[in-house]
């Protein structure tokens, strides 16, 4: 039997939880055994993590097995996404990259099925993008912690012994995040790697190595134009009223360092959003155009008005 995603089996149980009728499961249940080809130990502890996620399945005392049993039905979708803590362990646990989860998911929640619908996902590209060699070597480079040899379809020039750090889905695109041979962290469109070969050190490189780029990527990657190694910038940004309902206090962040500040008499909102260089936030703020004002620092705001006038000269 295959092997299945770790969230294919979650759902496999909470499925036989809902079809009991006293809505109870051991470790040692014969159809669940059969099904995930798993031991009693594996499936109990599959079981426990489930119950440790949501509320609505209970651990039953006073019985010989461990039994836990579904005291209401689970509406994954209200559960994972109305909790902000839990998303990460949602899409932790579609590691496996299965571009079926979400689809399978919207069918599985009960009265809530309407509500919610995924236009997207980075797994949908994986689909595609699995059936190419490309991405298999950077996969495999990414695992192994390997150097490797790249070649880009619009450049033509080879790329020797870069440390594959990791596949990053970011802005909507796959980028691949490495190491240079001058020790510099890039991030690179995968779309446009023509060829991935191997480097000509054969080695694996030591996760010590690279400690300090693999904590920019985990907790300081704002966007695709974030620059590793660079002194942080505070643009300081007044957004007029017209559109200070997405960005008051309570709203979800655009960026990761956006920070609100105060609201001024008028009604407008003052916050400050940090950056590497101006590419990184440049785009954001022109997307709100002409309702967000950069007030500081000076050289952001001319470099945004140089690009205004720009874009006015190639309309005439």
């Amino acid at each position: 039997m295959a092997d299945i995603s770790t969230l294919k089996k979650y759902k496999i149980i909470l499925e036989e939880f809902e079809k009991r009728e006293d809505k109870k499961l051991t470790g040692y249940d014969e159809v669940l055994s059969d099904i995930l080809n798993l031991s009693p130990k594996q499936i109990d502890r599959l079981i426990k993590e489930l119950s440790e996620e949501f509320d609505n399945i209970i651990e039953v005392n006073g019985t010989r097995r461990k039994t836990y049993q579904l005291i209401k039905p689970i509406d994954l979708f209200v559960e994972t996404f109305d909790k902000s803590e839990e998303i990460g362990w949602f899409f932790n646990m579609a590691q496996d990259a299965d571009p079926d989860i979400f689809k399978e998911l919207e069918q599985f929640t009960n009265e809530n099925k309407n509500i919610y619908k995924f236009q997207n996902s980075p797994f949908e590209d994986i689909s595609t993008l699995e059936e190419k060699d490309i991405f298999k070597s950077l996969k495999r480079a990414v695992k192994n912690r390997e150097y490797i040899k790249l070649r880009y379809k619009y450049i033509d020039e080879e790329y020797d012994n870069l440390k594959c750090l990791k596949l990053v889905f970011i802005d909507n695109n796959w980028y691949l995040a490495f190491i240079d041979s001058d020790n510099k962290l890039q991030l690179s469109r995968v779309s446009f790697i023509k060829d991935v070969g191997y480097a000509s050190k054969l080695e694996s490189f030591q996760k010590s190595s690279v400690k300090e780029q693999m904590l920019f990527l985990n907790s300081k990657l704002q966007n695709a134009m974030t620059l590793f190694g660079v002194k942080l910038k505070v643009a300081k940004l007044k957004i007029n009223p017209y559109i200070t309902r997405y960005f008051e206090k309570d709203m979800k962040k655009f960026l990761k360092t956006q920070r609100y500040m105060k609201k001024l008499d008028d009604g407008s909102i003052i916050i400050t959003v940090e950056y590497t260089q101006y590419m990184e936030i440049l785009p954001f703020i022109q997307s709100w155009m002409p309702n967000m004002i950069i007030l500081e620092p000076k050289e952001l705001k001319d470099a945004y008005i140089k690009r205004l006038n720009m874009t006015i000269l190639n309309h005439i």
